[in-house]
């Protein structure tokens, strides 16, 4: 497959979960604890999709949605928000910045892959 996908996430459960799922799949995943560690990763890495968490130390998951989507270079990149955050004001703020889909934690393997063939569609998913 090839797709990187970059998660930007503090919580060492919640990078383990992902990851199992993701590698069960075959993505090369590429973490980032960080908003500051994220903007390094996109650069260097220039993954197929980002997820992103809100609640970050250095900058949040808005700061780094919001400048992600204001650069040309970025701007196409799929963003998923994966985050704790369930109330519907931060869902508004951060599809209002820009991000292509939200998904609260906790979340089920069957979620996540939903949205991946949404934004990776021929990749080969499980149903």
């Amino acid at each position: 497959m090839g797709k990187i996908i970059l998660l930007v996430e503090d919580e060492k459960n919640i990078i383990l979960g992902v990851r199992t799922c993701l590698d069960a799949v075959g993505y090369e995943v590429e973490v980032a604890e960080n908003g500051e560690l994220a903007m390094e990763a996109i650069e260097r890495s220039h993954p197929n999709l980002i997820l992103l968490d809100l609640m970050l130390p250095k900058f949040d998951g808005f700061e780094v949605l919001e400048t992600l989507k204001s650069k040309p270079e970025t701007s196409s990149i799929p963003i998923v928000v994966l985050t704790a955050k369930a109330e519907e004001e931060d869902r508004q703020k951060a599809l209002g910045l820009g991000a292509d889909a939200y998904m609260t934690k906790p979340f089920r393997p069957q979620e996540l892959w939903d949205v991946l063939k949404k934004f990776l569609p021929d990749e080969d998913i499980p149903q």
